[in-house]
């Protein structure tokens, strides 16, 4: 048997693609256009073991997911079904169907809050919520703010913000894919299929809409969001009284995890790209943190945070 790793074997056969935010590397092969070689060497256990599993369920349950084809995780990769490239965020630049997308994507998301989930995924609880809001702390308040000034930052954030995140932890949980953006929605033959899976987790119903609507990688109006809040409201089997507050709430801790993210990509990893988007996320920073139950909230970003931090000209 060949010493060579995966990749060498097939070094002919096969060229990158544009990958994810994750360590995995995405290969096509040149003449079988039907499958995807995932290759990672970090983390295998959520990179490919997790992403197995989850897939798996997904698929169980009639959703679109890419079926493993073959895996092989001591060696480092898998192979999976090739969804093509035709993602939300590909065909919906410069699209008048971008709404009409955004919906079946919703409808999407309903269907998928209705699987009955058990013990099956990681609970989202207030501790890892915690631990994502720590990313906008060790890596983006460091570019700007002394340790001492941090620390006070952090602390006055928390103070407030944790309070409110524990208020939205009555609600009936629900299996969350915790990356539903449009970049991850693949159109195939007018269905919605699921890419980047691995990190879901069982909570609450609005962050997947959240993510959708406050999605950083694309821009839709003031108007558009509300009117898509309003359709899924409609469509969805949560009625809670508190879904706008809860909304606003867990979008402010999912958009400071992405500052944080975003920059720990960037000064870890060299991924430039995500960069460009950190300006789409303190306007939508803003937005959240204007509604009436974070206003004591936008109190301390207003003290702390200006134009000159909000608009920095990355190199």
């Amino acid at each position: 048997m060949s010493q060579l790793n995966i990749l060498d074997q097939l070094k002919n056969e096969i060229y990158l693609i544009a990958g994810d935010a994750s360590p995995r590397r995405f290969y096509r092969f040149k003449k079988n256009k039907n499958k995807i070689l995932v290759y990672c060497t970090k983390d295998k256990k959520n990179n490919l073991e997790n992403y197995i599993k989850v897939n798996n369920f997904l698929i169980k349950n009639k959703f679109k997911a890419p079926r493993v084809l073959e895996q092989n995780i001591k060696k480092n990769y898998i192979l999976i079904e090739d969804f093509g490239d035709q993602s939300l965020k590909k065909i919906t630049k410069n699209n008048k169907k971008k709404i009409s997308l955004l919906k079946k994507s919703i409808d999407e998301l309903v269907r998928l809050q209705k699987i009955k989930v058990k013990n099956q995924f990681p609970n989202y609880s207030l501790n890892l919520l915690k631990k994502e809001l720590n990313l906008f702390y060790d890596w983006y308040l460091p570019e700007f703010f002394s340790k001492q000034k941090l620390d006070q930052i952090r602390s006055k954030i928390n103070s407030i913000l944790i309070k409110k995140i524990k208020k939205t932890n009555t609600v009936k949980k629900v299996f969350v894919h915790r990356d539903f953006h449009i970049e991850n929605l693949i159109l195939i033959k007018n269905k919605i299929g699921l890419i980047d899976n691995q990190d879901a987790v069982i909570g609450h119903p609005v962050y997947d809409i959240a993510s959708l609507i406050d999605d950083v990688r694309t821009v839709l109006s003031k108007k558009d969001q509300e009117n898509l809040i309003k359709y899924y409201i409609k469509k969805s089997i949560y009625k809670g009284k508190n879904f706008i507050s809860d909304f606003h709430i867990l979008s402010v801790q999912r958009l400071l995890k992405i500052l944080g993210i975003f920059l720990r990509l960037y000064k870890r990893d060299n991924k430039k790209k995500y960069l460009r988007f950190l300006d789409r996320t303190w306007n939508l920073l803003d937005l959240r943190l204007a509604h009436n139950d974070l206003q004591d909230l936008q109190v301390i970003f207003n003290k702390y945070f200006n134009k000159k931090i909000k608009n920095k000209k990355w190199k």
